[in-house]
């Protein structure tokens, strides 16, 4: 084999890794936002109100900051870099307002394809595949948030946790406790996947709280 049959080779290859690691991660962020979509199905006027696991925060605030987050998430996905995102002033809106404004950045989200290939999220720089993963697990994890505080404690699909599991030790450092996430919760007990996955974002599965930081 000539040496560019060799490399054209090894770049087809590394096109098709990328290609299936870009599906794999879209199909996360589609399953996140259809459990956060779920979740929000389950929020009305008199709910708003409500505590939630994000410590400081009722349920109005927590789709204050759900908004922001899709805001920028799907900047990043089209332009490449997260810059200051207003997604508070949803919070001025009324209740069902607010929640169409959040359900429609979800939908746009999944929706949406970008071509780069690298983006930056403050100091860090993530490929576009894992953008995707850290959209699927910000959608989850604030899915189950509302969850608890609308009462109806929809638990995370196993499939979609153990996903999520896969990646999180990676993409969720050190330098995100605390700023994004709380501490991991111990749970020695546990072996549902959605549990493991709430508790290591700091969450505790058995509801006492608030505990989170986002």
């Amino acid at each position: 084999m000539s040496a560019s049959g060799g490399t054209g080779g090894a770049q087809g290859r590394f096109a098709e890794t990328a290609r299936r690691r870009d599906a794999d991660a879209a199909r996360l962020l589609a399953r996140g936002a259809a459990y956060a979509l779920g979740s929000l199905a389950d929020v009305g006027p008199e709910t708003f109100g409500c505590p939630t696991p994000c410590a400081g925060w009722d349920l109005r605030a927590l789709l204050g900051h759900l908004d922001a987050s899709v805001t920028g998430l799907a900047e990043a996905t089209t332009g490449g870099i997260v810059g200051p995102v207003e997604g508070w002033e949803a919070c001025r809106a009324g209740a069902a307002d607010l929640v169409d404004v959040v359900r429609d950045g979800i939908t746009r989200l999944v929706g949406l394809r970008g071509d780069v290939a690298l983006v930056a999220v403050g100091d860090c720089v993530l490929g576009r595949a894992d953008l995707a993963v850290v959209g699927a697990m910000e959608l989850t994890v604030h899915g189950w948030d509302v969850g608890r505080a609308t009462g109806a404690r929809r638990p995370v699909p196993p499939g979609l946790a153990l996903g999520l599991l896969r990646h999180a030790p990676r993409l969720v450092t050190a330098d995100m406790r605390g700023a994004l996430f709380a501490r991991p919760v111990p749970v020695p007990d546990a072996t549902d996947p959605g549990d493991l996955l709430v508790a290591y974002l700091g969450r505790d599965p058995s509801g006492r709280g608030p505990y989170a930081s986002a």
